[in-house]
């Protein structure tokens, strides 16, 4: 129960608690004075009886006539006459129920007023007496009237008090609203400074306190970020070009090789400068430098529009730009606008271009290739180039495999088994190194018709993506995943790798809201997606709307094939993820700077930091000395 609830509740029962007396005790009052008065006039009034009865000599009749008579006047419930002999009686009683006031209050009021008793004389004798009890009719009508007016008057002033307290309450209690929703913000990685000081003393205290709190975070998380940037500049960034080195290349190649694409593969460029010597003696080194420099932000505006570009500068002469997703007549125009835009820049710097050129050499390589294969058939690519003095570019495509399928009976394959739902989900662990334990498991899925047809995951997104029916067949695996029982999953965390290409499908958000809301709501796992990190980037405001639906089941949110692409760490703030996968071989190559701020950074923002492809005990010792505890690839095998 919150403050407002447990303060509003315990005043509102105290102002009741007062105004429920003070009534009371009103009633109780006003009851006592009316039967007070009411005692007070039967006395009288017996007097004057009496007076009348000693009157008679004793006659009945007479004394008859004289009761009928006053008891006709309304002001009595009983009279009794019992004359000093007994030998004569006589009693008037009003039996009529009380009219205008309800049973029930006749019941409450419980009103018993006590006889009144005198002796009737003529003269010195005693010739009877007489007994009268007041008719109580009237004080049961007041008391009732009296009663009504009360509770009105309780219903409004409670009513009022209520309202008034609601208000005073909200007014007093704004200021720990706001330190709430403070508190909140801190959960959501949201660093909010609270500048309204609070009136009351204690929540002026407690918001100081949480504004310190949150500035002191958001330093340390702001240092932390500078540190990486920094770190990573000095690590895997050319100084004079900018552009990423060798390393950050040789890091990055098994996941761009990997990478889903449409047109099944991609392309490699390298490019390299002969007459640097030259180059740095007729210009001088200053002037050189900005040579390179201009020369790299050509490269950088020629490649703008293909996504997940890696482009670096291996060594001092040479250059490689790897184009994911990118065709060979694409690359090759690349390579071309290249060339051109280097001959104007050594036009103007005023360079003999017959010693100072560049030649390119371009790789269209398929999936499945190895490193060494890329990077031996793109340098064997710029060898040819070289040797062609009049074009300087040469284009090695590698072949399509024989026994590839054709896009028509990929597209029949993938119809029939969206259609039919031949896809097999499988679980792959991530361990807790610490605990022993499953962290979570990650779905995957192949096509399996139980006969003939048999695909891996890798065979058939390409095709997929080419097609276009990436979005319909995750929603088919999800609602599969959502409305059958998978045992394996009982009480674990479950999590997707969601496609790129489905993030980008303009009806997927709608289609996943509708699945979720639907068949997402009753689910003996917890429900957990994964985005690459590229991804992320360079689509923030995208991937943020899928993780505010996330968030509205109550599903979780990571980050995959982190790679440290981004100079800027503030986006993982803005998208609060869970945790962030990297590639072991990445985590490994950071120094210890690097690893202190990136520990920083997820320790600040709450985040697990999760090691992938991890192969050996070797590789996972250093892990744990990095304070990298939850680990997934083929180690888990020996758990």
């Amino acid at each position: 129960m919150t403050l407002f609830k447990q303060m509003a509740l315990a005043l509102s029962l105290l102002i009741i608690i007062i105004l429920g007396s003070v009534m009371a005790i009103n009633y109780e009052t006003a009851k006592e004075d009316m039967l007070e008065s009411l005692y007070q006039t039967t006395v009288n009034n017996i007097s004057s009886l009496t007076n009348k009865l000693s009157e008679t000599g004793g006659e009945p009749a007479v004394i008859t006539s004289i009761i009928d008579s006053e008891f006709d006047s309304g002001y009595y419930k009983r009279i009794k006459f019992i004359s000093n002999d007994a030998s004569f009686k006589y009693e008037q009683v009003d039996n009529d129920p009380i009219e205008n006031v309800p049973e029930w209050f006749v019941n409450f009021a419980d009103i018993h007023l006590k006889p009144v008793t005198a002796d009737v004389t003529s003269g010195w004798n005693i010739i009877g007496t007489v007994t009268i009890e007041a008719d109580t009719t009237i004080v049961y009508e007041s008391l009732y009237q009296i009663s009504r007016k009360l509770f009105y008057l309780f219903i409004i002033f409670v009513t009022v008090s209520l309202v008034l307290l609601n208000i005073l309450l909200h007014y007093i209690l704004k200021p720990l609203k706001r330190i709430q929703h403070q508190a909140e913000a801190i959960l959501n990685n949201e660093f909010v400074i609270e500048t309204k000081e609070p009136y009351t003393t204690e929540f002026k205290e407690v918001s100081h306190a949480m504004n310190a709190m949150v500035k002191k975070v958001e330093e340390i998380f702001n240092k932390a970020n500078e540190a990486a940037k920094r770190n990573k500049e000095l690590l895997y960034n050319d100084p004079v070009t900018k552009l990423y080195n060798r390393r950050y290349l040789m890091l990055r190649l098994p996941e761009l090789l990997t990478l889903e694409t449409k047109n099944q593969g991609g392309s490699i460029l390298l490019v390299a400068l002969n007459g640097a010597d030259i180059l740095n003696k007729q210009l001088g080194r200053k002037d050189a430098d900005a040579f390179f420099a201009a020369l790299a932000q050509n490269f950088i505006e020629e490649c703008e529009d293909i996504e997940e570009k890696v482009i670096a500068r291996v060594n001092g002469t040479e250059f490689t730009l790897m184009l994911p997703d990118c065709e060979s007549y694409l690359s090759e125009s690349i390579a071309r606008s290249i060339f051109e835009c280097f001959l104007d820049l050594a036009d103007d710097h005023g360079v003999d271009t017959s010693v100072v050129y560049i030649n390119i050499g371009i790789y269209r390589y398929r999936p499945g290739v190895s490193i060494s294969d890329l990077l031996t058939r793109v340098d064997d690519a710029l060898t040819k180039a070289k040797a062609d003095e009049r074009q300087h570019i040469y284009v090695y495509e590698e072949k399509n495999e024989k026994n590839a399928l054709p896009k028509e009976q990929w597209r029949n394959i993938l119809e029939e088994s969206i259609e039919k739902n031949y896809f097999s989900l499988k679980f792959w662990p991530t361990m807790d190194v610490k605990t022993k334990t499953v962290n979570h498991k990650v779905m995957t899925f192949t096509i399996d018709d139980g006969k003939d047809k048999q695909f891996y995951y890798g065979d058939f997104i390409a095709p997929a993506i080419n097609l276009g029916l990436v979005g319909k067949m995750y929603l088919v695996t999800l609602k599969d995943l959502l409305t059958k029982r998978h045992s394996e999953l009982t009480g674990t965390i479950c999590s997707i790798r969601l496609s790129n290409e489905f993030l980008k499908d303009s009806k997927a958000f709608e289609e996943l809201s509708k699945l979720f809301y639907h068949y997402g709501k009753k689910l003996d796992f917890k429900l957990s997606f994964e985005v690459a990190d590229s991804f992320a980037i360079h689509n923030t405001a995208t991937v943020k709307g899928f993780v505010d639906l996330f968030k509205e089941y109550r599903y979780g949110f990571g980050i995959n094939a982190f790679s440290g692409e981004s100079n800027d760490f503030h986006y993982l703030k803005e998208l609060n993820p869970e945790f962030i996968k990297a590639d072991v071989s990445f985590l490994l190559d950071q120094t210890e700077e690097s690893m202190n701020s990136l520990e920083v950074i997820t320790k600040s923002l709450g985040i697990d930091l999760i090691a992938t492809f991890v192969k050996d005990k070797q590789e996972l010792e250093t892990l744990q000395k990095l304070h990298i505890d939850k680990v997934q690839g083929p180690i888990t095998d020996t758990f």
